[in-house]
């Protein structure tokens, strides 16, 4: 009795009267409809054939078979004319399908490359680690050495020591990583996630954690074998590499502890004082690349987010026409007329199969300005015979700018034809009722099209006669000026055409990929920590070394704030020299990763630079930076005077 009223309900359903049964849940399920994609997603539920027998007979129902072709896509033409022959509707799932991978993929690469950037940063802190402590270790060799203790035990007894840290930091991955497992997946892969727990991934986590226990190994060989065989005493005169900056700090009048603090944050010395000053200063240059470089990438995906153009939503109004045929003269000529409408584009929804690839595509015809499609190279198809194709698209039929690609499409008179288009641009798709998306889809222009499937010759004119009665879903797409004028315009076709009526959607992977990875900021925390460890491990390396240095001072007047001042100075020079020489690589190393991203993301990419956060990058890189060198500089004043007499 509910069926009509369920079947004609235009806004809320109607209450359910029937029966209420209780399940179990058994199980996890997830089907391409419930994902959302950029669309509103729809939830299943799976019951038993018990269920069928008992209870469908007593309620209102539909049939819908779920069918798997046994060669995919590539059966789908000979499927459809079965179908229609039988006077039933198919719906073909490959652009649902390709949506949800299209929505997941930039996920996966952000994750890809999140991890990639850490192993570079965390390997160059690593190294740096091991190499300092080997140094700060080797002042016990000789005394080794003399014990009895020969090169290859004291190469050892370093492997050792770098075992052990490789061993601490694998065991403190894998539970970290277990722990945090119950977050992840992030964003909308987390609807095919089955497990809301602890997960210990039984592969995943030991691999990594052999991988990690190799790389510390292999990290720490060449440190371990340095050490063993450069067998120094301690009390070996220093010989110093003199700078330039130093002297010519100290000609203009420093203070003793500014030229001190700079000296040894520059000058390499020999002998017992050695501190390893290229690594430090490497280390952090390869820090402010890093944040620079993702301060460039997380504006430059704020920038996408923010601007619809960028991601193909060159519009501002979807009309569509679900029912096929010429649009509304009225609406067209009302557009038309609109001094706030900017631009106007015809256009038709239609699947094809490019080189084999079964894909939706959009032909369409600018009625007023230019095709509302946005470019990510070349140029929007203009001629009959050109075709643009989405970053995803291009890589699966594997073609380029100005390749040729062929182009299967349906005849109103049955059959298909194919002909030949030549690829002219990458086009940012939006999100076009499931027919198109994010780096999946086709253009070309509705000549073009008609072309492909009516050629010229015997019964063209029966078949564009077919091709103009059959009912294709299509629309019209609009473009407002900016503005309160825009955003009235917009207003007021929404409440005029209601029905037929939708605003650009923004892409599913972006909302994910900038809200649920949230890469700047986690990379950003893994760098404050990498960084911070580096900086307080050179320090405390660096006054270890120096300490009969510190005594001199002390010995020469020095008094505590003197000494404080030093070390705060050395840092502070460290971290002047990484902003200056990292802040202009790490631009054009986040400009490079960005544009590789966007393009096989599939959007137009345009690099943002903010010189508020670079400025305030650098700001924050001195102060972080002077608070850490706070403890390493109390433990300097702790030297004594005499400390170089005792030493001796």
């Amino acid at each position: 009795a509910q069926t009509s009223a369920y079947n004609n309900a235009t806004g809320a359903l109607p209450k359910p009267a029937g029966p209420t049964v209780a399940l179990h849940v058994v199980g996890f399920e997830a089907t391409e409809y419930e994902f959302p994609s950029g669309t509103t997603p729809s939830y299943d539920l799976y019951a038993t054939p018990a269920f069928a027998r008992t209870v469908i007979p007593r309620t209102a129902y539909g049939y819908v078979y779920l069918v798997r072709l046994r060669h995919g896509a590539a059966d789908l033409p000979r499927f459809d004319q079965r179908v229609s022959a039988l006077g039933a509707e198919a719906s073909n799932q490959v652009g649902v399908i390709n949506s949800v991978e299209a929505s997941i993929h930039p996920q996966a690469i952000g994750w890809w490359i999140l991890a990639a950037l850490a192993a570079v940063v965390g390997m160059a802190v690593i190294g740096q680690a091991l190499f300092r402590q080997s140094l700060v270790e080797s002042e016990d060799y000789p005394i080794i050495s003399v014990l009895g203790a020969d090169r290859r035990q004291l190469a050892m007894l370093g492997m050792a020591r770098n075992a052990v840290v490789g061993l601490a930091g694998a065991a403190g991955a894998m539970v970290v990583a277990t722990v945090l497992s119950p977050i992840a997946p992030l964003g909308e892969a987390r609807v095919a996630e089955t497990s809301s727990g602890l997960t210990f991934d039984p592969l995943v986590i030991p691999v990594g954690a052999i991988v990690i226990m190799t790389v510390v190994m292999a990290l720490g060989i060449w440190p371990a074998l340095r050490a063993a065989h450069t067998l120094r005493s301690d009390d070996r005169a220093g010989v110093s590499r003199p700078s330039v900056v130093v002297a010519r700090l100290a000609a203009a009048g420093a203070p003793p502890s500014a030229v001190v603090g700079v000296r040894n944050a520059l000058e390499r010395r020999s002998g017992g004082a050695t501190v390893p000053v290229g690594s430090a200063l490497l280390g952090t240059v390869l820090a402010v690349i890093a944040l620079c470089g993702t301060g460039v990438f997380g504006a430059s995906l704020s920038h996408l987010t923010a601007t619809p153009r960028l991601y193909g939503d060159a519009f501002q109004l979807n009309f569509t026409n679900p029912n096929g045929g010429a649009p509304d003269p009225g609406l067209l000529k009302s557009l038309e007329h609109d001094k706030a409408i900017t631009g106007i584009t015809e256009g038709l929804a239609v699947e094809t199969s490019i080189d084999k690839v079964t894909v939706g595509a959009v032909a369409g015809t600018p009625i007023k300005g230019g095709l509302l499609l946005s470019s990510v190279r070349g140029h929007a198809p203009r001629g009959d015979g050109q075709i643009g194709l989405g970053g995803t698209t291009m890589r699966q039929v594997h073609t380029h700018l100005g390749s040729i690609v062929h182009v299967t499409v349906s005849s109103p008179l049955g059959g298909k034809r194919s002909a030949p288009f030549r690829v002219v641009s990458q086009i940012s798709f939006p999100v076009l009722g499931g027919v198109v998306s994010l780096g999946t889809g086709a253009a070309l222009t509705i000549a073009g099209y008609e072309d492909a499937v009516c050629p010229v010759g015997q019964g063209q004119g029966a078949c564009r006669k077919a091709f103009f009665s059959a009912p294709i879903a299509g629309g019209i797409l609009a473009s407002v000026v900016p503005g309160p004028r825009g955003q009235a315009a917009v207003g007021h076709y929404l409440d005029e055409y209601r029905s037929i009526t939708a605003l650009p959607v923004t892409p599913t992977s972006l909302v994910n990929f900038g809200e649920a990875v949230n890469f700047p900021l986690i990379f950003g925390a893994m760098l404050a920590v990498f960084g911070a460890a580096t900086l307080v491990h050179l320090l405390a390396v660096s006054v270890s070394r120096r300490r009969r240095e510190v005594g001199l001072l002390k010995a020469l007047g020095f008094v505590n704030s003197q000494v404080a001042s030093a070390v705060i100075w050395q840092a502070t020079t460290l971290a002047v020299i990484g902003v200056v020489i990292g802040t202009p690589l790490g631009i054009m190393v986040g400009q490079g990763v960005w544009k590789a991203f966007a393009g096989n993301l599939g959007v137009v990419p345009v690099a943002v630079l903010q010189v508020w956060l670079f400025v305030a990058l650098a700001a924050g890189v001195l102060v972080v930076a002077n608070l850490l060198a706070v403890v390493p500089a109390l433990v300097a004043t702790r030297s004594r005077p005499g400390e170089l007499l005792r030493t001796q």
